[in-house]
């Protein structure tokens, strides 16, 4: 039987973390191990973790000092993790893993499959999918979401091009390639290891069988909210930085950018978030100045080595 190590970054998940790990541990399928990061979370997060600790063998807690994002707590997971592992699964606080999820991951990866990803429903809407993978269109930086309700649209295990929130990873990937990229820190960091594996030889599956469910409500309103002010400076930033690495002609997707800074501020207007789409400028900017300055330095854009 193969180990399987799971990682779990949380910042302030006190609400959603108990439920995530106890749908872990409860596997038909026994993860090795469970190694929860907590990024220096204000509330009482560390508290419940260590609780299951003590109720739970197999489950591990790490604290980092300060945020580090899901990028650095993914790579703190990393190195706290049993290098005979099999496999590592990267899996999101907010998030359910069915029973059987694990279980039907390891069944579809073999020797060119480096990753898999579960079909992802919204837990509020069980018949609604958050996430059957995603893929990008690497002219115009679009990411296209396989997403919406589920009439059986995606009831088969194909490619994809990202897994998203719920990945798990070759041992022997992440030893080639290293681990997630800091400069991102959260979002589109899973499209750069995607892409990063794709480069290395190992492609990215989705499966149906696995299953997941994703604790946010499903809200048009509150997703441009949560974008706006949480996530408007790294988006601005790494679809750039993404594009630069990955993307078929720079040039040609910079011509899509006013697209975006016309959709965002659409966004900013509409839900009064003008701040949000202040910080999603200047994130852009910094983009262009990284891929412009730092970007160019980079040896080995494909091997970001955990140490």
């Amino acid at each position: 039987m193969k180990r399987i190590t799971v990682i779990v970054p949380t910042w302030n998940g006190c609400s959603t973390i108990v439920g995530c790990i106890k749908s872990l541990s409860n596997q038909t399928y026994k993860p090795f191990e469970i190694i929860v990061v907590d990024n220096a979370s204000t509330d009482d997060t560390a508290d419940e973790v260590d609780r299951l600790v003590k109720k739970y063998k197999t489950i591990r807690l790490v604290k980092n000092e300060k945020n580090l994002g899901v990028t650095g707590g993914r790579n703190k997971g990393i190195e706290a993790s049993d290098k005979e592992s099999d496999y590592l699964l990267f899996f999101d606080h907010d998030m359910i893993a069915d029973k059987k999820m694990l279980e039907n991951l390891v069944k579809v990866a073999d020797n060119k499959i480096g990753i898999v990803t579960p079909k992802i429903y919204y837990k509020s809407e069980r018949k609604r999918i958050w996430s059957a993978g995603t893929d990008i269109n690497l002219w115009t930086g679009q990411v296209m979401f396989r997403n919406g309700m589920d009439v059986g649209q995606y009831n088969k295990t194909v490619e994809v091009g990202v897994s998203p929130a719920a990945i798990l990873v070759k041992r022997e990937l992440v030893e080639k390639i290293g681990g997630f990229d800091n400069i991102f820190e959260s979002s589109w960091e899973d499209a750069d290891f995607c892409y990063r594996a794709k480069r290395a030889g190992f492609k990215t599956f989705y499966t149906p069988d696995a299953i997941a469910y994703h604790d946010i409500e499903y809200n048009t309103q509150k997703d441009a909210e949560r974008l706006l002010v949480r996530y408007a400076k790294n988006l601005g930033k790494n679809r750039i930085i993404f594009m630069k690495r990955f993307g078929k002609n720079f040039f040609i997707f910079s011509l899509f950018l006013p697209l975006y800074l016309i959709y965002y501020l659409y966004l900013a207007v509409k839900y009064g978030h003008l701040s949000g789409y202040l910080k999603f400028l200047k994130g852009t900017l910094d983009g262009f100045i990284l891929v412009n300055t730092k970007e160019r330095r980079r040896v080995r854009m494909d091997t970001i080595r955990v140490t």
